[in-house]
């Protein structure tokens, strides 16, 4: 292998179009670099690789599941440690953990701007993916997963519909770590308690799922691994507020899409410059104004993944977001 396009860019393609879906999503991250190579931060300078993810879209509502994940360099968080220990004792001295289907709650909403500013001096890149709830499986070409056929015999006792859910994210994350990480560095993954996650034997058959699906991806020899939930968090809050910041995307961007779908004004064009709609509540589109803030160290990427109408291809997105100054929104 060639070390040195480690040097040439932060993000490194996949170089197999074998891939599909994640060969086309991996060449729009490369054109992204291309156009705005400031938007990718280098995560290779750090030991470790700290991930950290969570879920949103699963109200019958939505009509995009959203799955945000954090990729981050732990050694900047000195600035974030301090910042969030004076803001839990300024907004929330009762311990109460900041999440978007919280934001109702009169303190959290008031705390929610002040962490989410305190979050843009983590050296690291949010992404998150949006696939369209018309699409029923990622790795079947028509209908749900078939869980009958070879390679998914240690997950029959699976519900499929959440199997379905782990593979999107070990794929999804096995391709930013694959493009974000140099060799030999170590990766901490810290996931929401999901459903993906339930107990112990679950998270370590997910474990199991990921070192199989992410050798395909990265082709470096990497460090030690280890995967985590929020659980691991023992009164700090520390690791709940780490988990805050993709919650809180997770669940704005898939409302923000649904009302994109709702009004039929969802963007047709990959990498287009779009404001939030402007019915938007008044917590999504203060979410959405920092959101669009590219100029932090704390970096965003946005991709919805969508089927081509009346054919069982899909079409891979990036969205770039402006903010809407002044906005006096609903709710």
């Amino acid at each position: 292998m060639n070390y040195s396009l480690f040097s040439l860019h932060r993000w490194k393609p996949l170089d197999d179009p074998e891939f599909g879906l994640l060969y086309t999503l991996s060449e729009s991250i490369r054109s992204v670099e291309a156009q705005h190579p400031d938007w990718f931060p280098d995560l290779r300078q750090s030991s470790t690789m700290l991930i950290v993810s969570d879920y949103s879209g699963q109200q019958p509502q939505a009509r995009y599941e959203s799955l945000s994940f954090l990729f981050a360099d732990p050694t900047s968080f000195n600035d974030w440690i301090l910042q969030r220990e004076s803001l839990r004792r300024i907004y929330l001295p009762d311990g109460r953990r900041i999440s978007y289907k919280t934001l109702n709650d009169r303190k959290r909403k008031r705390a929610l701007m002040p962490f989410l500013a305190a979050a843009n001096s983590i050296t690291g890149l949010i992404v998150t993916i949006l696939v369209s709830k018309k699409i029923e499986s990622l790795f079947e070409p028509t209908g749900k997963l078939d869980t009958s056929q070879p390679g998914y015999e240690k997950y029959a006792h699976w519900d499929r519909n959440v199997l379905e859910k782990l593979l999107r994210i070990v794929n999804f994350a096995a391709l930013f770590i694959a493009g974000l990480s140099k060799p030999h560095q170590n990766l901490f993954w810290i996931t929401d308690e999901d459903d993906i996650v339930a107990n112990a034997g679950r998270l370590r058959e997910a474990v199991d799922l990921f070192a199989h699906i992410s050798s395909a991806y990265i082709k470096h020899q990497m460090g030690h691994f280890r995967w985590g939930t929020t659980q691991l968090d023992k009164g700090s809050k520390r690791v709940e507020d780490l988990a805050s910041i993709p919650d809180v995307v997770a669940g704005s961007l898939s409302q923000v899409l649904t009302t994109y779908y709702q009004g039929g004004t969802m963007p047709k064009v990959t990498g287009l410059m779009v404001p939030p709609p402007s019915n938007l509540s008044y917590k999504d589109a203060e979410i959405m104004n920092w959101f669009a803030d590219q100029t932090q160290p704390l970096k965003r990427l946005v991709y919805v993944i969508e089927q081509i109408e009346g054919t069982t291809k899909l079409n891979v997105k990036n969205l770039w977001f402006h903010g809407l100054a002044d906005y006096q929104g609903a709710g």
